[in-house]
C-alpha cells in the first residue's frame, strides 16, 4: 500500500565549512598518529634488546628514546 509523502524542503546551508581549520586538525591527527607508530617500533626495539637480547644497558637507551625522539621529532618538524 502505498502512501503519500510530502516533498522535502530545500536545503539550507547553515554555515560554510572551515576548510583552513580542518586542514590543521587532519594534519596534526595524522602527525600525532605517526610519531606514535614511531614510538612504539623504537619501544619493541628496546624491549627486545632488554629482555631477550644479552644488551639491557641498549634495551634501557632504546627504552627511554622512545619516549624522547619522537616528541623532539614534532618539535623541530614544525620549524
Amino acid at each position: 500500500m502505498a502512501s503519500k509523502h510530502e516533498p522535502l524542503p530545500p536545503l539550507v546551508e547553515e554555515s560554510a565549512m572551515d576548510y583552513a581549520e580542518h586542514q590543521k586538525t587532519y594534519d596534526g591527527f595524522v602527525g600525532a598518529v605517526k610519531y606514535s607508530i614511531i614510538s612504539l617500533a623504537i619501544l619493541a626495539v628496546g624491549l627486545y634488546f632488554a629482555v631477550i637480547g644479552d644488551a639491557p644497558f641498549l634495551g634501557i637507551v632504546l627504552v627511554l628514546a622512545s619516549v624522547a625522539v619522537p616528541g623532539a621529532m614534532a618539535i623541530w618538524s614544525r620549524r
